[in-house]
């Protein structure tokens, strides 16, 4: 087995292990049994290294051993061992070494190497580049969230809204959204509404059925299902994407009222035709105009 330690090459190793675990800090709660974790990643690797060092070359190899460990800095390793980890540099944090007795130029070694890791930069650079993240991040939330804000002041202008930035869609709630599209129902047509239904159920099927409850418990989806039947659009083609089986009763309650509305209105229209026929009759002329020819 063959271990290197930046140029230091060992081969009489004999045995190689690793100690590998994660830093738990355990919080206790009141009155509640068992306990809570916190994950504050993994400690460093530590690899144990025992072998031999033989023959002329014994002494020069212990003295690059102990000139390593002084100077304290990060070496590459490779080992089988380690294989898979992220393991790439190690100090020498500990070096013991003996003589076997009864050989001549024989000594035995054990090696404790830790993980080192490197700095990722000045911390002043470092902070510059968070704090632009964070500035970055900041910016795009307001200019989503003054988005959205514009569509709840005027909710015909969603589609066009997502259209440009989807992100939008993630700073309305479908309660919100709702309550918004309730409020402003006369300026809305079923066409309108149809748009924006469309819209939603693309980027977020959940979000339509949700804002269908929504305007449902804002009592204001009743009028679009009849701005739908006057206006002979398919409530169904709407809400492409969404399951809706998982909508459950609801969307199938809506199916079964938006097509009463439209038998409805078929009657009516009906109705109002026959009246106007019926208007327009008077069996009394008839009448007379028989007793007319008779006489």
């Amino acid at each position: 087995m063959t271990v290197r330690i930046g140029q230091i090459e060992l081969n009489g190793v004999q045995n190689v292990y690793t100690e590998e675990s994660r830093a738990l800090v355990e919080q206790h709660a009141p009155r509640q049994d068992g306990s809570i974790f916190q994950d504050l990643g993994r400690d460093p690797v530590t690899v144990l290294v025992d072998g031999l060092l033989l023959g002329a070359a014994a002494l020069p190899g212990l003295e690059q051993l102990r000139a390593a460990q002084l100077a304290a800095e990060p070496l590459p390793f490779a080992a089988d061992v380690v294989i898979g980890s992220e393991l790439t540099e190690v100090l020498i944090e500990d070096l013991q070494v003996r003589q076997v007795a009864g050989y001549p130029d024989r000594y035995r070694y054990t090696l404790r190497l830790r993980e080192y890791k490197r700095s990722p930069g000045p911390a002043a650079a470092l902070q510059l580049q968070i704090d632009g993240h964070v500035a970055a991040d900041a910016d795009a939330w307001g200019s989503d969230s003054l988005a959205a804000a514009g569509v709840l002041l005027d909710p015909a202008s969603l589609p066009t809204a997502l259209l440009q930035n989807p992100k939008v869609l993630d700073h309305l709630s479908a309660t919100d959204l709702g309550k918004s599209i309730a409020v402003n129902a006369k300026q809305l047509s079923g066409a309108n509404f149809s748009g924006m239904l469309q819209t939603v159920s693309r980027l977020d099927p959940g979000k339509a059925v949700g804002l269908i409850q929504a305007l449902r418990d804002e009592e204001g989806l009743a009028g679009f299902l009849e701005k739908y039947a006057d206006e002979g659009l398919d409530f169904v083609s709407d809400l492409t994407g969404v399951d809706l089986r998982r909508a459950g009763p609801l969307v199938e309650a809506l199916v079964d009222g938006l097509e009463f509305l439209k038998r409805a209105q078929d009657v009516a229209e009906r109705a109002g035709k026959l009246i106007g026929q019926v208007s327009g009759f008077d069996p009394l002329a008839d009448i007379q105009s028989l007793f007319g020819q008779k006489r």
